[in-house]
């Protein structure tokens, strides 16, 4: 059996046992039962407690062992003591793979260490494949599967994480969550004495549910074997990692909360360079960036178009974009005499475009930037909720707030009709258009915001992060060959 195969019983098991599984709530039993129950009902769950007859209103059992039925996967949640002789009845009943939760091994010291030595080693002798320890989890969104608790309702999409963290892994979920973005698969890898983070990547890589790979790093226990897997990746799925422990004082938090191995700065840098991988510092770049290479097309340079509404905004994108190494495009004079005929004649005449405030122009000036083959890709600070930036009108007449509210649908109908043909646009001339938007929590109800977030168009809150989305989709582009008039080969 081969590894994907083995871990195709981590992520669509027909049956499951939770050892620890309990009533109390506030302990990891309780969670892990009611994750397992709470996905579909054609999975079988088992309950086992030596305490209690029933567990959540079904039967408990003493010992897996004593389960009458074929058992594919194991929950272990007890203290990391008793975690050795739970690992013998697990090889005993013959089940494939398992998750233990137990805190309290070589994270913690040589005495852990050991016990999570023998873990192994019983593991190893029955052909089991485990998460863990130390693990807050995992879930597969395709077969409505999860044991990660603390999470709301899981959204279905592309994006597949490994975590190295519990913690991070979940703030990472929720910050996705309250983006828009989707998720197919889940891994809280904890201390990695079995599985580790190269498994789960090349787990993923074959998963027709992932499009994105997304991950949280704190060291690498196979640093070669990574490199090897990245470069093999990276060309068909993109992979964005955010590793942390580049301090002393990092690397050694990192040792004592997973164990793990951070190694050399330099090397890892280089590493992921070569191999393709976008390193990012942040959570929100991290997510930023997924959902836009899930949705944007790459530029073929890195040469950008910026419009806005107001000259502010088009000196702080200009900063951004230039610290960034992107090149703010010289306009063509076809553009600018197109550009010439819409706005009024203060406005700048060059890139950054300036609509001077005038906000009903946004589209109008957005078609002679997208038709410019001097413009790889666009910045643009505008163009949502257009009809929602009128001030409240108090004591106006009731007939006039009819003929208000009839000119407000109207702007906001055409925003609409302006965004399909936006998005129409995007994906026939292979130009991203990433969209900033000060007041994002203001529009979250408008319907030209939901149009952009169930098209995957994230709306970014700051021209720093909007800037930053276009330099990693340009890094992208540049690694996997796409110039102009070429193919998308990889570079190295």
């Amino acid at each position: 059996m081969n590894l994907v195969e083995q871990l195709e019983y981590l992520f669509n098991p027909r049956s499951v046992a939770v050892v620890g599984a309990s009533n109390t709530f506030g302990k990891w039993g309780f969670d892990m039962i009611n994750s397992a129950l709470a996905t579909t009902q054609e999975r079988k769950v088992y309950p086992v407690n030596k305490n209690a007859s029933e567990v959540r209103g079904l039967r408990t059992y003493q010992c897996v062992r004593d389960i009458p039925d074929r058992v594919d996967f194991a929950v272990i949640t007890v203290p990391y003591q008793q975690v050795p002789g739970i690992m013998n009845d697990c090889v005993d009943k013959e089940i494939k793979a398992a998750l233990i939760t137990s805190g309290g091994l070589s994270e913690t010291g040589e005495e852990g260490a050991k016990v999570e030595a023998e873990i192994v080693s019983i593991a190893r002798r029955g052909g089991l494949r485990f998460i863990g320890p130390n693990s807050m989890g995992h879930f597969n969104t395709s077969s409505d599967f999860s044991t990660t608790p603390w999470i709301p309702q899981v959204k279905k999409g592309s994006v597949g994480l490994i975590s190295q963290s519990g913690n991070c892994g979940v703030y990472i979920l929720r910050c996705g969550f309250e983006l828009g973005i989707g998720f197919s698969k889940f891994v809280s890898s904890g201390n990695e004495a079995d599985l580790c983070l190269e498994d789960y990547l090349e787990y993923l890589a074959q998963d027709e549910e992932t499009k994105v790979i997304i991950a949280y790093i704190e060291g690498l226990r196979g640093g070669r074997r990574f490199f090897q897997l990245a470069k093999e990746i990276t060309p068909k799925k993109p992979i964005i990692v955010m590793k942390a422990g580049r301090t002393a004082g990092g690397t050694k938090a990192a040792r004592s909360h997973t164990a793990a191995l951070s190694g050399s700065e330099a090397i890892h840098e280089a590493m992921f360079r070569q191999a393709g991988v976008i390193r990012v510092d942040e959570v929100d770049e991290l997510l930023d960036v997924a959902g836009a290479l899930l949705r944007q097309p790459l530029p073929k340079g890195k040469r950008v178009g910026i419009l806005t509404a107001g000259g502010g905004f088009g000196v702080l994108a200009t900063d951004a974009c230039e610290r960034l190494g992107l090149q703010v495009a010289p306009l063509s004079p076809a553009t600018i005499e197109r550009l010439n005929t819409i706005l009024p004649s203060r406005w700048s005449h060059a890139n950054p475009v300036d609509t001077v405030a005038a906000y009903l122009d946004t589209f109008p000036c957005l078609w002679p930037l997208m038709d410019d083959e001097n413009v790889d890709a666009i910045l643009l600070s505008g163009g949502v909720g257009t009809a929602a930036a009128v001030p409240k009108l108090d004591g106006v007449p009731l007939s006039t707030m009819e003929e208000i509210k009839q000119i407000l649908k109207a702007r906001e109908d055409e925003e609409l009709r302006n965004w399909d043909l936006a998005i129409e646009r995007m994906d026939r001339d292979q130009k991203p258009i990433v969209v900033l938007t000060m007041a994002t929590s203001a529009f979250k109800d408008l319907e030209t915001f939901n149009k952009l977030r169930e098209n995957g168009i994230l709306i970014y809150p700051t021209p720093e992060r909007a800037a930053k989305v276009l330099a990693y989709l340009a890094q992208a582009g540049e690694y996997l060959g796409i110039s102009r008039g070429g193919q998308a080969e990889p570079t190295c």
